[in-house]
């Protein structure tokens, strides 16, 4: 952490002044927007599967305070964090246990809070951070996998609810198209950069700002009475005004819960630290990728110490956890990114395209963004009119998302592909079965696919859903272990990264 602090406390004050750029008031607008669609959709989700003691108003103070925190006090200030979907299948779990046992949710919710935060503030100061060398793309692409099938598993979740509780059939079909609208919707203008429709700019701003757009226009469109007379949609369970759940003060009465129960939270706490470490430095490490071009350096013990801090904050106050969150980071840099124009390959000079320069690396637009969240709080009632299988078309968006760019689930797919129309020259799957074998990619794809079922088949068994965390971590392990013995050399070389590429 010192080594940290060092390296980056000279470039504090460049961080912020950085970022004031006319570049940074378009990043903050988008990326405001872009992280609103998030929050609403896990505050809807949690408001649900916790009974109203968490919602959309606790998200969104927690959100946006601590994302103001962690742009102030972490080391690399273009991660962002926000709620994951991990994270909510953890809480969800913790709930269901506290009921089963008549005990008190959000005492038991801080003291595992509190706990995890003392955790990952000793693995900060003990440099664990060094761990994620061991993290190679196998783990990479099979969390990822885990996080995506996580959305698709709420958002299926929540459809199936709303056919049941469907006054009738009109409606949970309703219900469902509004889902697949709001996901086909999102990923659509999300993608309009990509089009040759209209002008750049204006591919840019439908690209930007394209799934908020969604959420409001087709809230808008349910409420008309065409709409309304085919059926009736379930809305987001909110507070008449800004208020936290079920009427509580916003400090948590940690005495409630008995005194061995205090000890227990331990074991929970142990595998939310897993969770939380294995999450944090995976996506630190994506957001450091030398893709990225970012030059100030890494901060992965630093960033870790930052969120101890902000995740011992939230627990005492009851508040929703956050994590580093891939999507919004990787969107952050991408928004901040200074683009130069090269003569593209194959094209004799008569095509140019964008290719990313470098980037603004800056404090300011991080803090921003999550002040305009925290601000959003005070519309609160509005929000009320948002449909729930809205929420369940941008889980839908969120997973589709997240499956980019995963070589594993690339895999999956191209093994099909006949051997005679395989393309040796395209970097990935198809490449690595021109030079390989078939077989071989086969045995790697197989042995992620018997790593991803088993640690789904933990999150999905209440028995287990507390510990299904730390298994993740055991991923590493494996790779370190297990897999040299089953791949030579040349065969890891070509489909995973090597160990210890991540420098910390």
């Amino acid at each position: 952490v010192r080594g940290d602090v060092n390296r980056r406390l000279p470039l504090y004050v460049s961080d912020w002044r950085d970022g004031m750029t006319s570049k940074s008031l378009a990043a903050i607008s988008f990326l405001w927007f872009a992280c609103l669609a998030p929050v609403l959709a896990f505050g809807g989700t949690m408001a649900v599967l916790t009974n109203g003691a968490m919602g959309v108003p606790e998200v969104l103070i927690s959100r946006g305070v601590c994302g103001m925190a962690y742009a102030c006090l972490s080391g690399q200030p273009m991660t962002f964090v926000g709620p994951t979907g991990l994270t909510l299948a953890f809480t969800t779990a913790l709930y269901a246990y506290c009921t089963a046992k008549a005990l008190p949710f959000l005492a038991m919710y801080s003291w595992v809070g509190l706990w995890t935060a003392a955790m990952l503030m000793v693995a900060s100061l003990a440099n664990l951070s060094g761990l994620i060398r061991y993290c190679t793309r196998f783990t990479e692409d099979v969390f990822n996998s885990l996080l995506s099938f996580n959305y698709l598993s709420e958002a299926f979740r929540s459809l199936r609810a709303e056919f049941i509780t469907a006054p009738d059939v009109g409606s949970g079909l309703l219900s469902l198209n509004c889902a697949i609208l709001t996901s086909w919707a999102c990923q659509i203008t999300t993608n309009f950069r990509s089009k040759r429709y209209f002008s750049p700019m204006l591919r840019e701003a439908i690209s930007d700002f394209g799934p908020p757009l969604v959420i409001l226009g087709i809230t808008f469109a349910s409420l008309s009475p065409w709409v309304l007379s085919l059926g009736s949609l379930s809305r987001l369970p909110m507070p008449s005004g800004v208020a936290l759940g079920l009427g509580r003060p916003l400090l948590v009465n940690l005495l409630e819960l008995p005194f061995r129960f205090r000890w227990l939270a331990l074991l929970p706490a142990l595998f939310l630290a897993t969770l939380f470490f294995l999450d944090q430095n995976i996506t630190v490490r994506t957001v450091n990728s030398p893709a990225n071009k970012l030059r100030k350096g890494p901060a992965y013990h630093l960033d870790l110490f930052a969120l101890a801090i902000i995740t011992g904050a939230t627990s005492l106050t009851g508040l929703p956890w956050m994590c580093s969150a891939t999507v919004e980071s990787l969107n952050h840099i991408r928004a901040m990114s200074i683009y130069k124009k090269r003569p593209k390959e194959q094209s004799g000079g008569k095509l140019e395209v964008e290719v990313p320069e470098r980037v603004i690396e800056t404090r300011v637009t991080g803090f921003a963004v999550h002040f305009a969240i925290l601000c959003s709080a005070l519309f609160v009632p509005l929000l009320s009119v948002v449909p729930l299988p809205v929420v369940s078309g941008v889980f839908l968006y969120l997973g589709r998302k997240v499956m980019r760019g995963n070589l594993f689930l690339e895999r999956c797919k191209k093994l099909w592909i006949e051997e005679a129309a395989l393309d040796g020259q395209e970097e990935g799957a198809e490449k690595e079965m021109v030079a390989l074998g078939r077989w071989s990619v086969m045995r790697f794809t197989a042995f992620q696919g018997l790593c991803l079922a088993g640690l789904w088949a933990l999150r999905c068994n209440p028995s287990t859903a507390l510990v299904f965390p730390s298994v993740i971590g055991v991923l590493m392990f494996i790779r370190v272990k297990l897999i040299p013995r089953l791949f030579s050399r040349r065969e890891l070389s070509l489909l995973d990264t090597a160990i210890g590429a991540t420098r910390v």
